[in-house]
């Protein structure tokens, strides 16, 4: 989540605070998703989104896709 920190600061939105009402979010789903305890949902990635369109951040910039699928 380096990169999604890096966007907030380039964006003047450093604090959860700032942060929340940016990407239509509660803070504490800020909290949660930067220390690992909730995976990003489809509203964060969407909001996060939303938030970093004016310094042009894309999802690629932001977020890793993981597989769950069985390598079998």
């Amino acid at each position: 989540m380096a990169e999604f920190q890096r966007a907030a600061r380039r964006s003047a939105l450093t604090s959860d605070y700032a942060l929340a009402p940016a990407m239509g979010v509660n803070r504490s789903t800020i909290s949660r998703v930067l220390t690992g305890e909730l995976r990003p949902g489809a509203a964060f990635i969407a909001g996060a989104l939303a938030a970093f369109a004016p310094i042009e951040v894309r999802f690629e910039d932001l977020f890793e896709v993981e597989s769950n699928w069985p390598t079998s």
